[in-house]
């Protein structure tokens, strides 16, 4: 699974600490996500972008092509909702623990200026240490189901604190961080 959003780079961070593999065939797959659902298959199949029918069709089959966008969306749902209180006590462990994150990202990176200055974001690829309280604020974020654009602006903020700012706490949208290519997160 890559990560393609700041929420998918969490998540797939946390898998890390999980205690037991989640379901792997798109049959357990998908009666696991069903059952979180309380057997709402309307609900389940809105969010795999499916047709109840569909869905229905999916949960029987004996094989479903590889290649099958469901595979995807099932296993990134599954990762999102797999042992979330193991995820939990991880985080907060972390954050009792001074909170440390690393984060490796290859994306544009920059002060929020105008195009063509010199301050421009441009393509970096940077490893880098987050200090607290953004591990933090990333952690409540995300279970608060805050929206992408949400974490991307903490990632955004927490990255110009640690990389340009290292006295002081950056404003908000201050550095700019567009076209992440690559994101992952160590805690």
């Amino acid at each position: 699974m890559s990560a393609g959003t700041v929420q998918e780079a969490l998540d797939r961070a946390d898998s890390r600490h999980w205690t037991r593999n989640p379901p792997r065939s798109l049959q357990a797959r998908l009666g696991y996500l069903l059952k979180q659902h309380h057997g709402d298959t309307v609900a389940l199949a809105n969010l795999l972008s499916l047709t109840p029918t569909e869905l229905d069709a999916l949960r029987t089959a004996k094989q479903t092509p590889a290649e099958h966008p469901v595979h995807q969306a099932a296993e990134r749902e599954v990762v999102r909702a797999w042992q979330p209180q193991v995820r939990r006590r991880a985080h907060a462990t972390i954050v009792a623990n001074g909170g440390q994150m690393m984060v490796s990202f290859r994306a544009c990176f920059g002060f929020a200026a105008t195009a063509g200055s010199s301050d421009d974001p441009r393509l970096r690829y940077l490893t880098l240490h987050l200090e607290a309280p953004y591990p933090a604020a990333l952690f409540d974020a995300r279970h608060g189901d805050a929206p992408e654009s949400e974490l991307h602006a903490l990632l955004g903020d927490a990255l110009g604190a640690s990389y340009f700012f290292q006295h002081r706490k950056p404003g908000p949208g201050e550095t700019a961080l567009q076209d992440i290519d690559f994101l992952e997160f160590y805690f």
